[in-house]
């Protein structure tokens, strides 16, 4: 079988519909975008939109078969299962449908790298006192995770507070003016020290 294109490699190619023929046509670069090599497959309307995300695919369909021009930005997934972010463009000239893309998925990929690497630290600090509140009312009145946190932002709400303000208040009054009582200090050394013998 051919090597595939490296997705990496692309950036633009073209893509035209030969209205006398009934003909669709793309460059080497469009057909890599879609997982393909240059004569592979003959592209078709049906093809470009098989490869369209779902939400994108009736949007597509009705652009190329309006007749006129579009600008698209669409989500592709090509043939080897790797999702694509593109700009279709077109124009209807003399000899039909002729129109270019450009792929965006390694500047959107950055970018999306990006935002979440700026906004982990921030999560992990707001996350951290919920996951310790949860985890204090999992234990004191036997719920399951989802019940706990559902718990935390209900009383939250009913306070206007943020969810991470109101479990740092939580485990702050907890650490300050809970005394547990001996009994069950016992019974959790006794677990802590065995619970290795589970696995």
């Amino acid at each position: 079988m051919r090597r595939r294109r490296s997705p990496a490699a692309l950036r633009t190619g073209t893509f035209g519909h030969l209205a006398a023929e009934q003909r669709w046509q793309w460059s080497a670069e469009t057909a890599a975008m879609h997982g393909y090599e240059l004569g592979e497959v003959v592209p078709t309307a049906e093809l470009l939109a098989a490869h369209q995300h779902p939400d994108d695919r009736a949007v597509f369909l009705a652009a190329v078969g309006g007749g006129g021009g579009f600008c698209l930005r669409q989500r592709l997934t090509d043939a080897g299962g790797n999702g694509r972010v593109v700009i279709a463009i077109a124009e209807p000239g003399p000899a039909g449908l002729a129109g270019f893309y450009i792929d965006l998925t390694g500047p959107v990929l950055a970018q999306h790298r990006t935002l979440i690497d700026a906004a982990l630290p921030e999560y992990a600090r707001l996350r951290g006192p919920i996951e310790q509140a949860a985890g204090m009312l999992m234990v004191v009145y036997g719920i399951p995770a989802g019940r706990a946190d559902e718990l935390l932002r209900t009383r939250a709400a009913e306070h206007g507070l943020a969810p991470a303000r109101f479990a740092e208040l939580l485990c702050a009054a907890v650490a300050d003016g809970v005394d547990v009582p001996a009994r069950l200090r016992t019974v959790f050394d006794h677990v802590l020290l065995t619970v290795h013998q589970r696995g």
